[in-house]
């Protein structure tokens, strides 16, 4: 025990040295890229647990979420980065956690749960992957699920032009002169969906509509993206996680 206390404790130190830097050498990247800016900063509370939901449209949107954020933030991503040599390494030890997209990774929403409970930020992007296409697509229903179990509120954040100088999937960022547009909404109040049949569902709507609104945009056909086990159509469970439960893919 005392060992793996050590090495947190050096994982904590070299986070609270390395991490500051990181944040400067993005904020300097996105100036000479097409310049950066952010508001609703206000709308993320100062403390306590909070579940941050942007859209997803560039390979860029993570750091454009970090770089805004007035607090540090834990990011959940797709588990094949940290398979990368060096990248794995340095996202874990900046607060990234992995998700399997390809299954019902309970243990991804089990940690994020945690986390908010212990009262930290967590960013996760509900349309579980980019796309290339800049238009906002359904949402998968995970985050909602760990907000309402976690009882923290839900930040929308909406990212605009990130994909004017990183398109997804591409290998490298470009200069476009365009500036990244952060916008942190007014949290989600989804008090009035505890314990209801169908809160998920109804708070991914929920979450649907106001994406869409802040970005200008319809809202994607088949949202909220409906699991295909049926459990949204469930109460919350109570003191464990549902076998039922549907991950981010």
């Amino acid at each position: 025990m005392l060992e793996r206390r050590t090495e947190q404790e050096v994982d904590a130190m070299l986070y609270r040295m390395t991490w500051p830097l990181m944040k400067l050498f993005m904020r300097t990247a996105f100036g000479v890229l097409g310049g950066f800016r952010r508001s609703g900063v206000s709308n993320v509370p100062a403390r306590g647990g909070v579940l941050l939901c942007p859209n997803h449209f560039s390979d860029a949107d993570p750091a454009a979420v970090a770089v805004a954020l007035p607090r540090n933030a834990w990011f959940m991503a797709k588990a094949e980065l940290f398979e990368v040599p060096v990248l794995g390494a340095l996202m874990r030890l900046w607060h990234g956690f992995p998700v399997k997209r390809d299954s019902a990774d309970r243990s991804a929403l089990r940690r994020a749960e945690e986390l908010l409970k212990a009262g930290e930020v967590v960013v996760i992007f509900p349309e579980g992957g980019g796309n290339p296409h800049g238009l906002l697509q359904p949402l998968h229903p995970g985050a909602l699920m760990v907000a309402l179990r976690a009882k923290v509120p839900v930040v929308p954040v909406a990212l605009v032009n990130t994909s004017e100088i990183w398109t997804y999937g591409a290998p490298l960022p470009r200069r476009s002169g365009i500036p990244v547009l952060v916008t942190f909404g007014p949290a989600l109040d989804l008090s009035d969906l505890e314990g209801q049949r169908g809160a998920i569902e109804k708070a991914t709507a929920r979450l649907t509509e106001t994406l869409a609104t802040m970005l200008q945009q319809p809202v994607p056909v088949g949202s909220p993206k409906r699991r295909t086990d049926g459990s949204d159509e469930e109460a919350l469970p109570g003191s464990q996680f549902s076998s039922k439960a549907s991950a981010i893919r």
